[in-house]
């Protein structure tokens, strides 16, 4: 690895739940890169995976990966509505709820008047990511 923040990676893919593996497969090689350890990667991508099932738009969806240290930073979008909003089905996990256990931070952006998520994941203390 080198030093400082490296270059966004960016994986473009339909917006149809069939290439969630695709997504994950992304997601889980980079941060066994970084040496996130098991558990921190189990998360994010279940965090991603989540966000790709209840939340792609139509057409193509952007997951862009920015390596940084001990951190992984994922953005998601453009999505069909803003994840951290509540839903208004009853019952149920919502991912608002879901997110934080998941990831150290998750905020929504609004970029060409749409919503996108930035999930912010880091190497547990003590993994000798760096």
């Amino acid at each position: 690895m080198t030093d400082g923040p490296e270059l966004p990676i960016t994986l473009m893919v339909p917006g149809d739940r069939r290439y969630v593996g695709i997504v994950r497969m992304f997601v889980g090689g980079l941060a066994a890169r970084l040496g996130l350890g098991y558990e921190a990667m189990d998360d994010l991508q279940l965090a991603v995976e989540s966000v790709f099932h209840d939340c792609a738009a139509d057409g193509e969806v952007t997951v862009e990966a920015r390596p940084d240290g001990d951190r992984l930073v994922v953005v998601v979008g453009p999505l069909a509505h803003d994840p951290l909003e509540p839903d208004g089905t009853a019952g149920g996990l919502e991912l608002r709820q879901l997110l934080p256990a998941l990831v150290a931070d998750a905020e929504t952006f609004t970029e060409n008047g749409r919503p996108w998520l930035r999930l912010d994941a880091r190497a547990p203390a003590g993994t000798g990511a760096a």
